[in-house]
């Protein structure tokens, strides 16, 4: 595979993974461009959530540690350079479901585990009196949100001003533009076709989420029972999310309303939420692949000009920052490859052609 460090970039892509991957290029005095069609990404409706606990099994996210340091670290940069608060702290509650998740838990929690540094026990009586955890709760305490919106937006202003934002579409058929010596494809599911030529399968996750406004009391943590409300501030809360690989379209459905509804009311203490206090519906498709890792790094021997960095699913201001530094860390020839857990060829359809 040719190899040449590229004095200009062009960044496809105007969501998360495009946008951190421009201020990725910035910081390290890498000469870019973004462009983007404007067609819909999961970042406009990602609730941008982080957490370093996997619910499901009790135990940590992926090198849970080392990727929720360096996205807090980064963000922290571009809150200061844009001026703005993007990074939210804001505890987990995770209502227990049954006596045999909440013994397991507890038992993890005392110490010993590699999930413990992550998790602490919650006493009845510290819980929010609006919760409604029959068999206790515990709790995540380095977790919260980034206003991945508002970053978004903030950030394509600036670099409008800059003179390094063009609304434009590319895909694999355009080649590698005039002026520029790689182009990296941070478009999620806009990415799919393209990739497929090499054996790259990125699914289509369709997610729902809704905002709703209350008077109701329900505390400043963000509560977890599968489904999970995440306090905004002001009576506002965000509730989400639901997960299906049989839409292919960023649609809303009343039935996912009315079980966020559902699931919200009942990890709480009447009174219920009624569908008029729901101010917005929105859907979007998350960007994934079979074993929940990125696609990242050259993935053609023809196009060597060509690199990815997608399929960042649900966690991606989670992973997202880590991701660029992998990325940028092999085409900038600072490492000789990006690492294997997200490497191209563990696809076993892989054609490197």
């Amino acid at each position: 595979m040719e190899f040449r460090v590229p004095r200009k970039v062009l960044i496809v892509g105007g969501g998360l993974a495009g946008t951190l991957m421009a201020w990725g290029c910035q910081e390290r005095g890498v000469d870019f461009e973004q462009w983007s069609n404007g067609s819909p990404a999961a970042s406009d409706v990602a609730a941008g959530m982080f957490n370093p606990v996997s619910f499901r099994r009790i135990l940590p996210q992926w090198d849970a540690a080392n990727q929720s340091a360096r996205a807090r670290e980064v963000f922290s940069i571009v809150e200061k350079a844009l001026g703005i608060d993007l990074w939210h702290d804001v505890p987990i509650i995770r209502i227990f479901p049954d006596a045999q998740y909440a013994a397991l838990w507890t038992e993890r929690a005392r110490g010993g585990h590699e999930v413990t540094p992550f998790i602490e026990s919650m006493p009845a009586d510290f819980l929010h009196p609006s919760i409604n955890a029959p068999y206790g709760a515990g709790m995540v305490p380095d977790a919260g949100w980034v206003n991945v919106r508002l970053l978004t937006e903030k950030s394509r202003a600036l670099q409008l001003q800059n003179g390094k934002w063009k609304n434009h579409s590319w895909s694999m058929r355009d080649g590698c533009p005039p002026g520029f010596d790689a182009v990296v494809d941070c478009r999620g599911v806009g990415a799919a076709a393209d990739l497929a030529q090499f054996g790259l399968e990125l699914r289509r996750n369709h997610g729902e989420v809704i905002t709703v406004q209350t008077a109701m009391d329900w505390g400043a943590q963000t509560v977890n029972n599968v489904t999970w409300t995440l306090p905004l501030g002001n009576g506002a809360f965000r509730i989400g999310s639901t997960y299906r690989w049989d839409i292919e379209e960023p649609v809303v459905l009343e039935k996912s309303l009315n079980h966020l509804l559902r699931q919200a009311n009942l990890a709480r203490i009447k009174p219920a939420l009624l569908a008029s206090d729901v101010t917005s519906h929105l859907a979007g498709l998350r960007p994934s692949c079979f074993d929940r890792r990125p696609i990242l790094g050259r993935v053609s021997t023809q196009h060597h000009w060509y690199v990815a960095c997608t399929g960042w699913g649900t966690r991606g201001v989670s992973i997202g920052p880590t991701m660029v530094d992998w990325t940028l860390d092999a085409m900038l020839g600072i490492t000789s490859d990006v690492p294997d857990e997200v490497h191209p060829k563990r696809f076993r359809t892989f054609t490197k052609n």
